[in-house]
């Protein structure tokens, strides 16, 4: 008799013991996926300013150019032949509208496709981690730890995302959008593409 109460006891213990580091086990990941989920909501809005301050940055630079290019010949042409000459010089310069070489246009397509290529980088990371999270979720585990541990935690604040996407009336890391475009949008709700593409 007191043989079986201690064998009750002891798998009773060790269920217990199992379930608390199985709960825990949950807890920790879970978390950890949330704030790599967000972590990564956060580098992608960084990357996406990026992208637009160097691309407007880069695009200054044959304006700046002209600009000097202009400045350089009016003080050449002003010294050699007094004030006439450099107005001359500069409505020569204006008639001629002067391009700057292709090396600079170059440059700016380069840091374009460099900036684009990296952003996507960072979305398909998020989809990605956005996807581990779910699957934890929705193990048969998951789904039991889930409402013990409140998970997904809701968000607020300055990073939340601005819509419940997934539907499941809380607003989580599962919200994250994935940037596209209204085109994009548009050919996945019609499910087709008939539009060539416009290059020039």
């Amino acid at each position: 008799m007191n043989r079986t109460i201690i064998a009750i006891i002891a798998v009773a213990g060790t269920l217990a013991i199992s379930s608390l580091a199985s709960c825990v086990s949950f807890y920790d990941t879970a978390n950890r996926l949330e704030n790599s989920a967000t972590a990564q909501a956060k580098s992608n809005r960084n990357a996406y300013d990026n992208m637009w301050k160097t691309v407007a940055e880069v695009a200054q630079i044959p304006e700046k150019y002209k600009a000097d290019f202009k400045e350089l010949l009016v003080a050449e042409a002003e010294a050699k032949f007094g004030e006439g000459g450099s107005s001359a010089m500069a409505q020569w310069f204006s008639e001629r509208d002067l391009k700057p070489p292709a090396e600079l246009y170059t440059k700016i397509q380069t840091a374009i496709e460099a900036n684009r290529s990296s952003f996507k980088k960072g979305q398909d990371l998020l989809a990605d981690k956005q996807r581990a999270y779910a699957n934890h979720l929705g193990t048969v585990s998951g789904g039991m730890w889930a409402g013990v541990t409140g998970h997904p935690k809701p968000i607020t604040g300055k990073y939340a995302p601005a819509e419940d996407l997934d539907g499941d009336g809380e607003i989580t890391v599962l919200d994250y959008p994935i940037i596209t475009s209204a085109r994009t949008e548009a050919v996945f709700e019609a499910g087709r593409d008939d539009e060539p593409m416009t290059v020039f």
